[in-house]
């Protein structure tokens, strides 16, 4: 139901959409230099990352604020960004304090609760992220435990798991409105992974659910697939990244398959994406990157198909597809497409 939904409100749309907006979401996790590279950004590369974006007249907007402007068809600046951090680490606090203090932008945190009572030395505690939240924290839903949400216990029916997360999701929930006083409804997935179902049980449930491809956030964007920017480790570049944050967002009208999980046998799957228009670039300039290939899509009037030819890895992948605007030199429409391919055991690593 859901993505007939996204079809109805993109074809709805479609007409009026000249220059679409966009808001590239940073997505972090560490801060600091003792911490694993992967998932980390120093205190100093997370200040270079917000003085370029006052230096190149960024408009930070607070996910709310994001979706207010979707929601009631406000124009959005010509760049404007958004800042995320997953986990709620105490090096967030300790060495990023300063950094937000400076600059003073909007920013979310998503944080696990169970985890904090488990491990207060490794993660913030309430009295910290209320002090953040002078500075333009925002504080967010990132489940209870972050396990991966869409594993299924042996011989446990869809209706248990269905019971198991929503409980995990709105304990987490109650806990942080507790602390905080009530917050809004924004959930990032765990390792960012998701299905269908697990799509349906937070739009049931009135949340705005993150996920961790890439691209822009659109107002063609589903509400519970929205994309984000890593920025750690080789991501922290601001040679490759300001680009990222200047992307476009293509119009979607729909996505083939429905779904990021694929089967263990699945080694070169395809997707296809259904655009509303294409007025504003050059189909043939598209390109798309898996790997190290390159891959170029086949056009059928406004959809495009990409044909996996390298076999993806047991876990978390993604193709990404770029082509450069018309209207706005320079810029590039983004696209991201997200897989998650089990082991023969039906799990995956972290």
């Amino acid at each position: 139901m859901r993505f007939f939904i996204v079809m109805l409100f993109a074809w709805a749309t479609s007409i009026a959409w000249a220059a679409p907006g966009s808001v590239a979401i940073l997505q972090y996790h560490h801060v600091g230099n003792d911490t694993p590279r992967v998932t980390s950004v120093t205190a100093a590369e997370l200040d270079a990352h917000f003085a370029w974006l006052k230096e190149n007249k960024f408009t930070v907007l607070s996910l709310a604020e994001v979706q207010e402007h979707f929601a009631q068809n406000k124009p959005l600046p010509d760049y404007a960004a958004a800042i995320t951090f997953d986990d709620g680490w105490r090096n967030v606090y300790q060495d990023g304090l300063a950094v937000f203090k400076k600059y003073n932008y909007p920013f979310t945190i998503f944080v696990n609760p169970k985890l904090m009572r488990e491990a207060p030395h490794q993660y913030m505690s309430w009295e910290q992220l209320k002090e953040l939240q002078q500075y333009g924290a925002i504080i967010a839903n990132h489940s209870n435990s972050h396990w991966h949400m869409t594993w299924r216990h042996t011989d446990e029916t869809d209706s248990d798991w269905r019971q198991r997360v929503l409980s995990d999701i709105l304990d987490a929930q109650d806990e942080i409105d507790e602390q905080l006083g009530t917050q809004a409804k924004h959930f990032a997935y765990p390792y960012g992974e998701y299905d269908p179902q697990l799509e349906q049980l937070l739009e049931e449930h009135g949340f705005l659910a993150f996920a961790q491809h890439s691209g822009p956030w659109t107002a063609a964007t589903s509400l519970t697939a929205i994309p984000r920017f890593p920025a750690s480790a080789q991501y922290a570049n601001l040679a490759t990244l300001s680009t990222k944050m200047k992307s476009l967002g293509l119009p979607v009208v729909a996505i083939e398959p429905a779904t990021m999980m694929m089967d263990h046998d699945m080694l070169t799957p395809s997707f296809t994406v259904e655009l509303a228009h294409t007025d504003d670039f050059n189909p043939r300039q598209m390109n798309c990157f898996a790997g190290s290939s390159v891959l170029k899509p086949e056009w059928s009037e406004r959809r495009f198909t990409v044909q996996l030819e390298q076999a993806i890895p047991e876990g978390r992948s993604r193709v990404n597809c770029t082509v450069p605007s018309r209207a706005k030199p320079g810029r590039f429409y983004w696209y991201s497409q997200p897989f998650v391919r089990p082991n023969a055991n039906g799990t995956w690593p972290d």
